[in-house]
This record gives structure tokens, C-alpha cells and sequence, in this order.
């Protein structure tokens, strides 16, 4: 899949797309409307898509965590139903942290499957001590900078996050 992936930030012309991305990808708005609060809230990372010509196949959302100060939370993943199980999202993730090094995160946390997040470097472990809102079973952390696997941090996401609980953490 990398060999064919095209990565970009995300324009004010992807809006419609992602919208419909999202939709597809999860059933409803909510996370469509989770991204967009977060840009309200000014708490945007970053913002990426993956895509094929004019299509937008991929999406992937990062947002600034409150505290630890900067540490970032994977947000939203989503790949068009029709390009799962193509290594899209693994690649969107790869990329991502890579991304996430660049710019100074000291480490990125998810709440999601700890399988498929394990595949790309996030840990259960290295997040085993972090105190946490949402389901700690399904927190895990992508430490970059030395100390951050392991440590015993207050997790504090954006307020955008507590609008979309259930969907975050269900």
C-alpha cells in the first residue's frame, strides 16, 4: 500500500469528503463532528488524508492533549470501507507518528483496539500507568521521547472529547 499512497494535509476543499468518509466509515456524524470541534476548540494537531487522484480514501486526525502538555491523542482513524484490510491504515498511522516526531510530540495516546494499534507501535504496557477518562483496556501509548513509556501521568483530552464519550470510549 505505501507504494501507492498519497499523503496531504487536509484543505478547506476536503471538507465535503472527509464528511462522507467519516459517515461511512462509522455509521454517523459524530466523529465528523468530533473533528470539527476539536477545530474549533484550536486543539488540531494535525490533519491528514490519504488519497488517489480526486478521492479521498483516508483520514487520519491527531489533536494537541491539555495535559500532558505536548503529548498528542490519535483521534480519528478512518479508511473507506472498500480499501480495509489494504494496509491503508496502518500506513495512515505509520505516517502519522512519524509526523507526530517531527513536530515535537513527546508521546501520542489512543483509545481504540489494542490489537491492531499494537501493529504500529502503540503499547498497552507503556501506558499501563497513565490515569485515564476513557477505557484504560483500550488506552495505549506510542512513546517518542525517553521517560514517556511507563510514566504516571493525568490524562486531560481536549474538551471536544467529553461532547463524544460514548463514541470515544463505547
Amino acid at each position: 500500500m505505501s507504494d501507492e499512497m498519497h499523503l496531504r494535509a487536509l484543505s478547506a476543499d476536503d471538507d465535503i469528503a472527509v464528511s462522507v468518509l467519516l459517515d461511512t466509515t462509522f455509521g454517523n456524524s459524530d466523529m465528523y463532528r468530533l473533528a470539527q470541534c476539536l477545530r474549533d476548540e484550536d486543539a488540531v494537531a494535525m490533519e491528514r488524508v490519504a488519497y488517489e487522484n480526486d478521492t479521498i480514501l483516508g483520514y487520519i486526525c491527531c489533536a494537541r492533549m491539555t495535559l500532558p502538555q505536548d503529548w498528542w491523542a490519535l483521534s480519528i482513524l478512518a479508511v473507506s470501507p472498500i480499501y480495509h484490510k489494504r494496509g491503508m491504515g496502518r500506513e495512515l498511522v505509520v505516517r502519522g507518528m512519524e509526523h507526530a516526531r517531527r513536530e515535537g510530540a513527546k508521546a501520542v495516546v489512543v483509545v481504540g483496539d489494542p490489537k491492531y494499534f499494537s501493529r504500529v507501535g502503540f503499547s498497552k504496557l507503556a501506558a499501563s500507568n497513565l490515569e485515564t477518562p476513557f477505557l484504560k483496556e483500550h488506552t495505549s501509548l506510542y512513546p517518542i521521547a525517553p521517560g514517556t513509556g511507563m510514566s504516571r501521568n493525568e490524562l486531560i483530552y481536549p474538551t471536544a472529547y467529553g461532547k463524544f464519550v460514548n463514541t470515544i470510549s463505547g
